[in-house]
């Protein structure tokens, strides 16, 4: 709808002016000097972020673990024509977007550099999406290319969009559909609009909340606005082309999805929603923290501002029976939140599922700020005064948005960082360190399953979808274990923050990593593994936050529930030990650190606190032993060898000479 360019004369000096509602329509020249700036400003922008990481981090590697899932699918895709997570052996619909994975098995014919194939994707879309994101907005604003253009700069420095590029996963793409699909929907583009819903579905199964927030739209200007003439509707012949064109697009993947997995959706879909059940995690607590406080961070706070207005202004256009062009994407939000707080009450790390709302949300708040500006406008009679109101709540927008772009380098390149000392690292001892016989149980199969060039068994569901009904029996860990036997397990691969195994010493670890995960590697034997019940472990977590409190009784009251449940956790009795030396119980500490080790003869700390305590009470050599069993452990122990050398210097024993 265009909207008429209203010119007055002044009376002083009979000059031509223009009024509030009169948009900017820049020539021909600055058109492509907004539209390079549009698309070359999302490179940059990520590009900074890059270097940035590199430079402090000296490797490339992403935020997440997830983008390997799609990397090893499509380098199974590419090398064995198979959908598979291990050569064409384990075909299964475990990839979330399988569109993207497609595509970056395609990638794989021109590079095999993974870190590559994910950046570029990533980036690429983001441009494509930047420049979709300013179409959209120059049509909301009625052509007024300068409005468009600031909104579309606030979408191109977001701190999570530019992060969310280069983490090598599906969400730049996502939203380029749902961008896309806003302005075919609000151009009334038919078979465009059809194709871009279908592939939506490609991308991420939740665009189905977009998808119901078009045809609510729609509706709602079929039965209550039907008489607003300004509002364009699709004709009959529009409609079969673009259902048409959706169905057939959508019964290709459903079709997919049923034949690589017997089922319509992937894997991946239901094993989140088994995994974070809402009947495990506070729904209330996903809404206030991860929803409401997310979109109140930094810049948001301000655009949230325009955003109320915007959703106050729909309900009073509502009531009086006016339509509203937000009230499609205020829709999409509120269904996209609503089907997450009913289905899968968790937004992931760094707010990963919530950011396809962003464009949405600055889109609507930034309109928000533009009809304030225009009620403004219409009480002072003074089209300066009124936008300038608009130009500054941009202007701190930006201001904000700026900082918090620049402050989320630094969180980019940590949690790179994070993951590789972790899931990178873990997957690199495992290729060198294991053979290609070797099965390898773990719950993060994203860089391992890339990397380690071994065969997995997902329990966590994703790629192992036999396990997906299982994962929350309190039981499951026994489960797992049946699970574990009959598929040939020789390895794990365990965050102990999810599993913990119990009473044996790591092959490999990154306790001395940056906090808080810890990622280890185990020789798995069954029978004589021990893996902690999901309850046990969750005691154990809870033991070591009261341990950090210094709440020693809570500690020894929590440890007898924990022995309840799992009596032979060497962990547990060695952390009840501490309970009693905060309560200043010698006894009770004795008595626990000696358990510890009756149950774990190789306790490398049992042996060397106890050592230490016997040490202190003169009993050399009782310390003796313990000191030497310390150092057999960890050879390289400073405390256990200065200890040894006290109690050696107690007893009268010369020491021994270093090795020649």
């Amino acid at each position: 709808m265009k909207i008429p360019i209203k010119k007055k004369k002044t009376k002083r000096d009979n000059a031509v002016t223009y009024d509030f509602e009169t948009p900017f329509r820049p020539n021909r020249t600055l058109k492509i000097i907004f539209s390079v700036i549009v698309v070359l400003l999302p490179v940059f922008l990520s590009f900074v972020y890059y270097r940035f990481a590199v430079n402090q981090n000296k490797f490339r590697s992403f935020p997440l673990d997830d983008p390997w899932i799609h990397l090893t699918f499509a380098k199974n895709i590419f090398e064995h024509l198979s959908f598979s997570y291990y050569k064409n052996e384990m075909v299964t619909a475990g990839s979330t977007s399988p569109l993207f994975t497609l595509l970056e098995a395609v990638a794989f014919f021109f590079t095999n550099n993974e870190m590559l194939i994910g950046y570029a994707f990533g980036v690429v879309f983001f441009v494509i999406s930047a420049y979709a994101f300013y179409r959209l907005a120059i049509f909301d604003f009625s052509k007024d290319y300068i409005f468009a253009l600031l909104t579309t700069g606030i979408f191109i420095i977001d701190k999570w969009l530019v992060f969310i590029s280069l983490s090598g996963m599906e969400t730049t793409m996502f939203i380029l559909f749902l961008v896309a699909g806003a302005y075919f929907y609000r151009k009334r583009m038919a078979l465009q609009l059809g194709i871009c819903l279908g592939l939506l579905l490609w991308t991420r199964p939740d665009g189905i909340a977009f998808i119901a927030a078009l045809v609510i739209d729609y509706i709602l200007i079929r039965r209550v606005f039907s008489d607003q003439l300004d509002v364009p509707l699709f004709t009959a012949k529009e409609l079969r082309k673009l259902a048409l064109s959706f169905v057939a697009i959508a019964a290709v993947y459903f079709g997919m999805n049923f034949m690589l997995s017997g089922s319509l959706l992937p894997n991946t879909y239901n094993a989140k929603l088994t995994y974070y059940s809402p009947e495990f995690r506070s729904r209330w607590d996903f809404l206030q923290f991860e929803v409401w406080e997310y979109f109140r961070a930094g810049s948001y706070y301000v655009l949230m501002l325009g955003f109320l207005f915007s959703v106050g202004k729909m309900i009073y256009d509502l009531y009086n029976r006016t339509y509203n062009p937000n009230t499609v994407y205020i829709l999409f939000i509120l269904l996209f939140v609503l089907m997450y707080f009913i289905k899968l009450p968790y937004a992931h790390r760094f707010g990963r599922y919530m950011m396809p709302l962003i464009p949405f949300f600055i889109l609507t708040a930034t309109i928000g700020f533009r009809d304030f500006a225009r009620i403004t406008n219409r009480y002072t009679n003074n089209p300066l005064f009124s936008k300038s109101i608009f130009y500054i709540l941009i202007g701190v927008t930006y201001f904000m948005g700026i900082k918090n772009y620049d402050e989320n380098r630094e969180l980019y390149a940590v949690q790179c960082k994070y993951i590789y000392e972790r899931q990178v690292k873990a997957a690199q001892w495992l290729q060198k360190y294991t053979t290609d016989k070797d099965i390898v149980a773990t719950h993060d199969v994203g860089a391992i399953g890339y990397y380690s060039g071994r065969k997995i068994v997902d329990v966590a569901g994703l790629v192992t979808p036999e396990l997906i009904g299982k994962i929350n029996d309190m039981n499951y860990v026994n489960e797992m274990q049946k699970y574990m036997q009959e598929k040939g397990v020789t390895y794990l691969a365990f965050l102990r923050e999810w599993y913990r195994v119990s009473n044996q010493n790591p092959l490999f670890t990154t306790v001395n990593s940056l906090p808080p995960e810890t990622m280890d590697i185990y020789k798995y034997e069954p029978g004589k593994t021990e893996i902690l019940s999901k309850e046990g472990n969750g005691i154990i977590e809870m033991m070591q936050k009261l341990a950090s409190q210094r709440a020693g009784q809570q500690l020894i009251h929590l440890g007898n529930r924990l022995f309840a449940v799992e009596p032979r956790s060497s962990y547990g009795y060695y952390l009840v030990a501490y309970g009693y030396q905060l309560l200043k119980d010698e006894n009770g500490y004795e008595q626990s650190l000696r358990k510890a080790i009756e149950l774990f003869p190789d306790y490398k700390d049992a042996h060397l606190y106890y050592g230490e305590f016997l040490r202190q009470r003169s009993r050399f050599a009782e310390a003796k032993e313990h000191f030497e069993k310390a150092l057999a452990l960890e050879p390289a122990n400073k405390m256990a060898a200065t200890g040894l050398q006290e109690v050696n210097d107690s007893l009268g024993v010369a020491p021994v000479p270093p090795a020649q």
